[in-house]
């Protein structure tokens, strides 16, 4: 038995030695790009499915204009589903009426897997709320090119700034990889420029009743400017403080791993093409933490219902309903007379209730009931 474990170890030794040796071969002939440009290219072709791109002189990734989570709106589930796929984020929504539509504008600032990140999010819906057992609330809908707002913030991470956007917008967004945070370590400065007045009016007098004080805001007559560091608004029910801890401890280990992989490298675009190179499976975990697409995917029936199909999942039918129970055969005719012995085909038929007057006449006598 020793030297079978012996044996084993050695075997499994060597493993490590090879993949070690591989690795140090591959790693002394890689050498990056000096193109960046040409890297942005390629990173951005790799990123374009999830909707996202990056940005070089930022040094940030953001969300495209028209990506696809443009044609998936917005709802609560979304908030409360973000655990699971690895976001830890506190989330502010504000949700006011203007002009016979109700909006909804939602800041959000937190862990994004691997990445630290911020979102100003803008939708707005004539519909009535959804109602259903699986989900009862407002579902608010991608908005026009034309109800897109100015928006802008500035994201810092313990009192340094570490990203800022600004743009004209429906979804604004930007987020830093390999980055780890906790969320009481951000704060977001945002500002939206509204159309109007009146709609900024409605929007102020929102914020205000979550809870905002003058301290944490400020106006002029088309401008809200918001200091957002602590959440007023209740957070997900799914973001409790054991869930919260096991998600932020693999943000974190999948952080330090991309930081101890990449350490001999400075810039991002060169640390991703050589994760690209020599951990693919790494650089795919990157990719697929970019605002995984399952989030959406697990409510699309929400859509399904709002356009009249059928929803997903479907009721299962009912069952048919038991088959009514057969009536007793009757007694058969009491004639002629026999012995008495129970009705073979219903015992509650008794035949020594009969007697015979004579050999060919049988008359029933209640005298014999049992």
């Amino acid at each position: 038995m020793p030297t079978i474990l012996l044996i084993i170890g050695a075997a499994i030794l060597a493993a490590v030695i090879v993949v070690l040796i591989i690795w140090r071969i591959r790693s002394h002939r890689f050498h990056p790009d000096p193109d960046k440009l040409r890297q942005q290219r390629e990173l951005n072709a790799d990123l374009k499915e999830t909707g996202f791109a990056y940005e070089i002189k930022g040094d940030y990734f953001y969300s495209l204009m028209n990506c696809w989570q443009r044609q998936v709106g917005y709802c609560r589930l979304y908030d409360e589903a973000a655990p699971l796929f690895n976001m830890i984020m506190d989330c502010e929504p504000i949700t006011f009426s203007y002009r016979g539509k109700r909006w909804l504008i939602e800041l959000w600032k937190g862990q994004y897997g691997i990445t630290t990140g911020g979102e100003i999010g803008v939708y707005n819906t004539i519909r009535e709320d959804v109602d259903t057992d699986e989900f009862k609330g407002t579902f608010y809908e991608n908005i026009g090119n034309k109800e897109m707002l100015n928006l802008s913030f500035v994201l810092r991470r313990n009192g340094k700034v570490i990203l800022k956007r600004s743009a004209m917008h429906w979804w604004l967004t930007g987020f830093k990889l390999g980055q780890f945070s906790d969320t009481d370590m951000l704060t977001m400065d945002a500002k939206i420029v509204f159309p109007d007045q009146g709609m900024k009016d409605a929007f102020l007098k929102a914020l205000i009743e979550i809870g905002y004080t003058k301290k944490e805001y400020s106006s002029g007559r088309k401008t809200v400017s918001i200091h957002y560091a602590a959440p007023h608004s209740p957070q997900p029910l799914s973001r409790n403080e054991a869930a919260e801890a096991l998600v932020q401890q693999i943000n974190s280990n999948n952080c330090k791993l991309y930081e101890f992989t990449t350490a001999k490298y400075s810039q991002t675009l060169d640390k991703l093409e050589y994760i690209k190179a020599m951990v693919p499976e790494l650089y795919k975990l990157f990719i697929d933490s970019l605002y995984t697409r399952g989030v959406y995917d697990a409510f699309e029936w929400i859509k399904e219902w709002l356009e009249g199909r059928p929803p997903h999942p479907t009721p299962n039918p009912l069952p048919p309903p038991p088959p009514e129970p057969h009536p007793d055969p009757p007694c058969p005719p009491v004639c002629p007379c026999h012995p008495c012995r129970p009705h073979p085909s219903n015992p509650r038929c008794d035949p020594c209730r009969q007697y015979c007057s004579h050999a060919h006449n049988c008359d029933f006598d209640d005298s014999t009931r049992r």
